[in-house]
């Protein structure tokens, strides 16, 4: 083999695509997915061929990702349009990490929220009035929504960080054009919640950068899968906590997700910063002290009431 075409060769394998071909043929793939999302729209993810191309272009998806300027979340949506469907999403955040995001969050979420719930309601003279209130209404016998959520709003109270900073409210009839034309979306990830309350909102909506990436869907309406759709957008596309919320996040990310920035398998070392829309090193070993220290109080509380 000839020295350039070796060099050549080798530099496919380091960025893993010589396993499955020329870069002709990875972008053959790519065009294909795009003309049949140009037909059928995100209903295209159902078909086994989108899975199979989607699986082959994993790494030229995360080529374009990690590019340097970073590409708008518009563009993504352009070039890799099945992304943005949730099975897509998930899987791709799947082999970043290691981790079965939705079957993690599914299979702990209410019973980590209830026992975080218990917590608090055993104390509650310990807490802030703001936290109180949250927690009255969590604790209603007749409250609507799952515990896992309640609990949601709770830890936001206690880290002081706002609803807004994840959460949006917007009518249950609002649809994507709505939201993005009546609501102030913001640039980093919010959940839009649509119902009256957070608690009783039956649907949802994902926007990033002002725009809405992941419309409502009857089949896929409950809140652990809508907070699977966020927390695996932060790290498919190299996204920073928007720092309003970020206590709250890093401890969904302990706690529930149980990703640990010292030993996750994530190959995703770098990440786009909100205040300068530039790739910035993701970080590594910071550890929020309040996210630590109500994880060991909470952990010793149940060691010692158990």
């Amino acid at each position: 083999m000839c020295k350039n075409r070796q060099l050549w060769v080798c530099s496919l394998a380091a960025s893993g695509l010589s396993r499955w071909g020329n870069i002709s043929i990875i972008r053959g793939k790519k065009l294909e997915m795009i003309d049949i999302f140009s037909r059928e729209g995100l209903k295209g993810a159902e078909r086994g061929r989108v899975e199979d191309l989607m699986a082959i272009t994993y790494a030229k998806q995360r080529e374009y990702i990690n590019a340097k300027p970073s590409p708008s979340i518009l563009d993504v949506g352009k070039e890799w349009p099945f992304l943005f469907s949730q099975k897509f999403l998930l899987s791709h955040f799947t082999t970043l990490t290691n981790v079965e995001l939705y079957t993690r969050l599914n299979e702990d979420m209410d019973k980590k929220g209830k026992r975080l719930l218990d917590f608090f309601s055993s104390q509650i003279t310990k807490w802030r009035k703001e936290v109180r209130a949250v927690l009255k209404e969590a604790i209603k016998k007749d409250r609507e929504g799952s515990d896992g959520l309640a609990a949601m709003l709770v830890m936001l109270a206690h880290f002081k960080e706002q609803e807004e900073s994840i959460f949006l409210i917007a009518d249950e009839t609002t649809t994507p054009a709505d939201a993005e034309a009546q609501l102030s979306l913001p640039v980093t990830p919010r959940i839009i919640m649509l119902g009256e309350t957070i608690l009783t909102a039956k649907k949802w909506m994902l926007s990033i950068e002002g725009k809405v990436v992941i419309p409502p869907r009857a089949h896929m309406a409950d809140f652990t899968t809508a907070l699977a759709a966020l927390f695996a957008c932060y790290y498919v596309f190299n996204l920073e906590y928007q720092v309003e919320a970020s206590t709250t996040l890093e401890f969904v990310q302990r706690f529930l997700v149980r990703i640990n920035p010292d030993s996750n398998k994530c190959t995703a070392k770098e990440q786009m910063s909100k205040t300068t829309g530039r790739v910035v090193k993701r970080k590594t070993s910071y550890m929020n002290p309040h996210v630590i220290s109500f994880i060991r109080d909470f952990t010793e509380f149940y060691l010692l009431t158990d």
